[in-house]
């Protein structure tokens, strides 16, 4: 029962980390792209597509990463 429990715990971290990665790294694409707008607000539209491009790449990394707990949890 005991390495139940800590497999059970192990398979959690195994989703919740990359969700935690993908957080980190949005907040800090977030504050980068905020501050190269304080810098450069003329190129608002330039810094918001990069911005979008770049969140998308860290979720994208996030939901492999959670593929990839699902795919060790059924082995």
């Amino acid at each position: 029962k005991k390495g139940n429990k800590v497999q059970n715990m192990l398979d959690a971290m195994a989703y919740a980390l990359p969700a935690l990665g993908a957080a980190v790294g949005i907040g800090l694409i977030g504050n980068g792209a905020l501050t190269a707008l304080g810098r450069n607000p003329e190129k608002l539209s330039e810094i918001r597509t990069l911005m979008i491009t770049a969140i998308v790449f860290a979720d994208s990394l996030a939901i492999i990463g959670v593929i990839v707990g699902i795919l060790g949890k059924s082995k």
